[in-house]
């Protein structure tokens, strides 16, 4: 290689850096740019020999029949903030409903991020009727900087410290959240025509398989996200008012019938196969209901619904958490669920349940503070 000459003295900052911003624009000029690319985005225009031979990254909606699609879409792109939304689009032979799936809403639950993955991976288009449109990771920008700083198992993006399960619709003149949650709202998921969000199991979380239907949208899209809820298959529902401004609530009230799927033990950041089965199966099911693939839904023989409220266990004193009963297990009203002790062995206070129900979630502290919330116990109708 040839060396640059000797100038008699060492380049100070400022003459070095004006030296390699000038090689840059040099490089640009000769044709050679510098391309600034999402981290791990791969590119849906693979090199070829000839430019009819490529293919050219489509929107979301003009995905041909027949074919399917994953790639990286701008949303935002300035001197503060880039913004990219992994999005794989399925697209069937046959027409047919658009069904979406959101994972990663809250992007350390990890099991919704792994099926929605898996999903685009192995769907078929010669299999479907329709459209199926897969986000793996609505945060992605939470999803990459997973620090603990940052209080990201609240949602909470880096960007601009807000959670955007509480900003939708969204506002496409707003902060990076804002911006965010308005293309996903307006582009994707108005235009299709039902939504499943695929959660569960953050990082303080052991959570119970089931599924949720708002309760709170027109009565016919209350009907049918409890139908969709139902054939997800799972043995527990639930029926709820969910909060308004989250994506869920949003999108019922737009028309849009939309659930949510809850599986994942949050705590273990290598989901579980039978958690991300789970989620693949309840997509799968509402696939068939709404004849977009062949078959019918696979239903749990004793489907049960959660009832709406929570029964929550606190500590009343401070120590180290010994869990007992985990997320699933049935309950006897006064049946010992946990307890506190010392470092030296001393029980400080037994956990008892208050009803007879199921564990919605275990809370996998362990060591707590007088107050801290342990459990979520649920009943459910016979």
């Amino acid at each position: 290689m040839k060396q640059p000459p000797d100038t008699g003295h060492e380049l100070t900052r400022r003459e070095f850096a004006i030296g390699t911003t000038t090689a840059m624009g040099a490089l640009t000029v000769g044709g050679v740019a510098a391309v600034s690319r999402p981290l791990g985005a791969r590119d849906v225009t693979a090199p070829s020999t000839s430019a009819s031979d490529q293919v050219a990254e489509l929107a979301p909606f003009d995905v041909p029949p027949g074919t399917k699609q994953f790639a990286y879409h701008n949303i935002m792109d300035n001197d503060a903030v880039r913004i990219d939304m992994p999005i794989g689009v399925v697209n069937g032979s046959s027409e047919g409903p658009t069904l979406i799936v959101t994972g990663g809403l809250f992007a350390t639950e990890y099991s919704g991020v792994e099926a929605a993955s898996r999903m685009y991976r192995d769907f078929d288009p010669d299999d479907l009727s329709g459209r199926l449109i897969i986000i793996p990771v609505v945060t992605l920008d939470a999803f990459r900087f997973r620090t603990p700083m940052f209080g990201l198992n609240a949602g909470i993006s880096p960007m601009d410290g807000k959670s955007l399960n509480s900003v939708f619709p969204g506002d496409p003149n707003g902060s990076a959240t804002e911006v965010l949650a308005d293309y996903l709202f307006r582009e994707l998921i108005t235009r299709s025509d039902y939504h499943i969000d695929l959660r569960g199991g953050d990082l303080a979380e052991s959570h119970l398989i089931h599924s949720i239907h708002p309760s709170n949208a027109a009565s016919e899209v209350n009907r049918i996200s409890e139908e969709m809820s139902r054939a997800c298959g799972f043995e527990y529902f639930q029926s709820r008012e969910v909060a308004p401004r989250s994506l869920v609530y949003e999108a019922a009230q737009a028309g849009v019938p939309s659930i949510i799927t809850q599986c994942g033990l949050g705590y273990k950041v290598q989901p579980e196969e039978d958690f991300i089965n789970s989620h693949i199966s309840a997509v799968t099911n509402n696939l068939k209901y709404f004849d977009m693939i062949e078959g019918s839904p696979v239903l749990h023989p004793n489907q049960r619904e959660l009832t709406p409220g929570f029964d929550q266990v606190r500590a009343t004193t401070s120590g180290v958490f010994q869990g007992i009963a985990d997320q699933g297990d049935l309950l006897t009203r006064g049946q010992l669920i946990g307890r506190l002790t010392a470092l030296d062995g001393q029980v400080l206070e037994e956990l008892h349940s208050p009803i007879d129900g199921v564990v919605h979630e275990l809370l996998v502290r362990r060591v707590v503070f007088q107050g801290d919330l342990l459990y979520n116990l649920v009943q459910f109708r016979a």
